[in-house]
């Protein structure tokens, strides 16, 4: 039996004890980070069972013949989920590198190996897989906004289309299940990720931030890694290897979109429109009263205005909530229709508050690196009001 131990840096011990625990017989190829060769060496010295040690730029076809599956020694970092406090996830964002160089070898199946046990993770896809597929090939990013109801979605059907959240909403109606959806913002994915494993039609790729590839049990998933922009302006990737973080899932799906190769890109049901009534929250009336100061840590807000405040906080923590409730709404809050659909908003889901300058911005930006690439993006969306995106009537396109 042939297994496959990769060793990144500073992992000596716990592949060591990974090693003492094989039973006699097996042959394990070391696969190692280019600065760990000299633990491999040691390795391989003190266990008989390590037949081979590889450095991983020459590790290609490795695996051929043999099943898919990579052990990875990992004593990982942990992240509180925001909106599902006090519950700590593995972080899994210091894992891109190695994950995409393993992934690349023909590993599919990452087991896990840590101080507190193992847990084999199934890695289908990367954003690598899909680089150029669709070259020169139109797609559509559906915005689930209430203007779907307005076009005729069933002439999407065999198009490359990219759904989010709860686009599949739509599928039955529409006559088609999109070959792509994503998910990034973290209250849907910590809040509803149980109703996306349970209605999410296996068939589609998921694209999902990497931080939540041990959360989220759903097939065909493809975690990307999301980073943050290096400078204060926006930033707009056109690489598998990272995308950039947005105000909206659209934003992270339009990099996917132009990494496929897809041109033109067109927009759909993004009305940008949001009719929310007003809420006289304890926050607005603190900010009234002028007595307040707020400090972000951890994207929370830490608020200084009373005993009224403190005790509105710990009612807060204590429902599990670990944001206020001022950056929140639901169905209650809205002064018209929000999305296509009206179980979209129902059953007292909550969505963080839009925040739509911080969205131009970002769409403002991905028209700057389109227009510099040959590259179209267009806004099919009827009455849409977001105009830095050029208009395109949706039935001229067909």
């Amino acid at each position: 039996m042939r297994l496959f131990l990769y060793l990144p840096e500073d992992n000596h011990f716990l592949a060591a004890r990974w090693l003492r625990e094989q039973a006699a017989g097996v042959a394990v190829c070391l696969i190692h980070a280019p600065a760990a060769e000299a633990d491999a060496i040691a390795l391989q010295r003190a266990f008989s069972v390590i037949t081979e040690i590889v450095p991983l730029e020459r590790a290609a076809g490795v695996q051929e013949g043999v099943p898919a599956r990579v052990t990875l020694p990992w004593t990982p970092d942990e992240f509180p989920l925001r909106y599902q406090f006090p519950v700590r996830v593995p972080d899994c964002r210091p894992l891109a590198a190695p994950l995409s160089n393993l992934w690349q070898l023909g590993f599919r199946e990452v087991e896990l190996y840590h101080e507190g046990g193992s847990r084999v993770l199934l890695l289908p896809h990367l954003l690598h897989a899909f680089e150029g597929r669709h070259a020169g090939q139109r797609c559509f990013i559906v915005g689930n906004g209430p203007s779907l109801n307005r076009v005729d979605m069933t002439k999407l059907a065999g198009e490359v289309v990219f759904a989010a959240n709860r686009g599949y909403l739509g599928f039955e109606r529409w006559g088609f299940i999109a070959p792509y959806w994503g998910v990034y913002d973290p209250l849907q994915i910590e809040s509803y990720g149980t109703e996306y494993e349970q209605n999410v039609p296996d068939s589609c790729i998921k694209l999902f931030p990497l931080q939540y590839w041990s959360y989220l049990r759903v097939q065909n998933a493809c975690p990307v890694f999301m980073d943050w922009p290096r400078r204060a302006s926006r930033e707009f990737s056109d690489s598998p290897d990272r995308l950039f973080v947005g105000y909206s899932v659209v934003y992270m799906l339009l990099q996917a979109a132009v990494i496929m190769g897809c041109n033109p890109i067109i927009l759909v049901g993004l009305d940008h429109r949001y009719q929310l009534k007003k809420k006289n929250s304890l926050m607005r009336l603190a900010r009234l009263a002028g007595r307040w100061t707020a400090r972000n840590y951890d994207d929370r807000a830490w608020y200084r205005c009373g005993l009224a405040a403190w005790r509105e906080y710990f009612r807060l923590r204590g429902g599990g909530m670990a944001v206020p409730a001022s950056r929140l709404w639901n169905a209650g809050d809205a002064g018209g229709a929000t999305h296509f659909d009206s179980q979209y908003t129902g059953e007292r889901r909550q969505f963080l508050m839009p925040r739509p300058q911080d969205a131009e911005a970002d769409y403002r930006c991905a028209r700057a690196w389109a227009e510099s690439h040959q590259v179209q993006i267009l806004n099919a969306t009827p009455d849409s009001a977001l105009t830095i995106i050029p208009a395109v009537q949706f039935e001229s396109l067909f």
